[in-house]
């Protein structure tokens, strides 16, 4: 990896609907390094696809409304140049999404809509006359495209690609229809690409089967990929880095193993505690909900449901984002005295230290007084 190709900077996005303003992201701040998996792992409504839609430039506006930030790619603002999100996101992202049904026509043959986004991907507004020189262009060009669509549904292991192409999304199964949307994202051979839960709808054989061949596209390719999930398991099998959303939040930032070996954020703990063990123990899991966007939680918006809330602190003061250790971020109160990262790893895995019940967080070096 060299340096950073997306650099999101504060990013807060709200929507005005009829029941009021909700304030989605607050302050999304995001980085994807040349060559580098990212995932972004937080529960269903944290505001993920909503990050993703607003990097590639597909959030509804209205009733979308960016109300700060940066979103940088390869050193160009796209929120401030229009014209240049217009052009990279046609010529240097990609997505696949996450419901193949939502997105793939059911009156077009797979053939028919791969060769339309490798002709007018990057396009705006073809008109009719373009339209219709493209369909009566040059055999050599159709056949160029064809061959291209063939070899990559190959690629993604599909029986019989060449058929393929003259069928329907709805003569072929889950599993191939998701496929379908990952060699059309690839058509045009993108530099970043963002999977927003690919394989939320899939069996779990299926699920791996896509995991390993989009694992093998961004090692052929040195793609950089931002990739969307609810499931830190997935997340572990992907991603360099795993940056944890809660409430349109950037809750903690790190690299897999270190995630996974000491999770800091309270939140972040709850997730791990949530995964099913092989031993059978159920896991204990996050009390409460997503808060209401209309009226978010004053301070850290985590706090109503945190089992280590400082009361007078956590429900009042915003929170900042800490460096914990090397290439290691994270937003609670309890690490703003800058403790090295193993004293911080030791106080994240003791929750009685929070509640109060052995020690006050003072005396273990959190915060201070309060």
């Amino acid at each position: 990896m060299t340096g950073s190709l997306l650099d999101v900077h504060d990013l807060s996005v709200s929507f005005d609907t009829y029941e009021g303003r909700h304030d989605v992201l607050d302050g999304v701040d995001l980085t994807v390094n040349e060559g580098e998996t990212v995932a972004l792992v937080g529960e269903t409504g944290c505001g993920k696809s909503v990050t993703a839609r607003s990097i590639m430039g597909t959030l509804p506006r209205p009733p979308g409304d960016i109300t700060s930030g940066e979103i940088r790619y390869d050193g160009a603002d796209l929120l401030a140049d229009e014209a240049a999100h217009e052009r990279v996101k046609g010529d240097e992202m990609s997505m696949i999404f996450q419901d193949p049904m939502t997105y793939l026509s059911p009156v077009y043959p797979v053939g028919s809509m791969m060769a339309d986004v490798a002709t007018y991907s990057g396009g705006r507004d073809a008109s009719w006359w373009e339209i219709l020189k493209n369909l009566l262009g040059h055999r050599a060009d159709r056949e160029a495209i064809r061959e291209r669509s063939v070899e990559l549904l190959d690629r993604m292991r599909i029986p019989d690609p060449e058929g393929t192409l003259d069928r329907y999304p709805v003569e072929l199964s889950g599993g191939m229809r998701q496929r379908v949307i990952i060699a059309m994202a690839l058509i045009n051979e993108p530099d970043f690409l963002i999977a927003d839960e690919p394989t939320t709808a899939l069996d779990v054989t299926v699920q791996n089967q896509i995991l390993d061949l989009l694992r093998e596209r961004v090692e052929e390719r040195d793609l950089s990929m931002l990739y969307i999930t609810h499931n830190l398991g997935v997340a572990r099998e992907i991603a360099d880095r795993i940056c944890i959303m809660y409430a349109g939040e950037i809750v903690e930032v790190g690299r897999t193993e270190d995630i996974f070996d000491a999770p800091l954020h309270p939140y972040t703990r709850g997730l791990l505690e949530s995964i099913p063990k092989l031993t059978g123990f159920e896991g204990t899991g996050i009390d409460g909900q997503i808060p209401d966007y209309t009226d978010p939680p004053s301070g850290c918006r985590f706090h109503p449901r945190c089992p280590a809330a400082m009361e007078g602190t956590c429900d009042v003061e915003p929170v900042e984002e800490y460096a914990v250790g090397d290439d290691r971020t994270v937003a609670c109160h309890l690490y703003e005295d800058g403790m090295d990262f193993e004293d911080a790893a030791a106080i994240a895995a003791d929750e009685a230290t929070y509640r109060g019940e052995d020690a006050q967080p003072a005396e273990a070096g959190v915060g201070g007084e309060r």
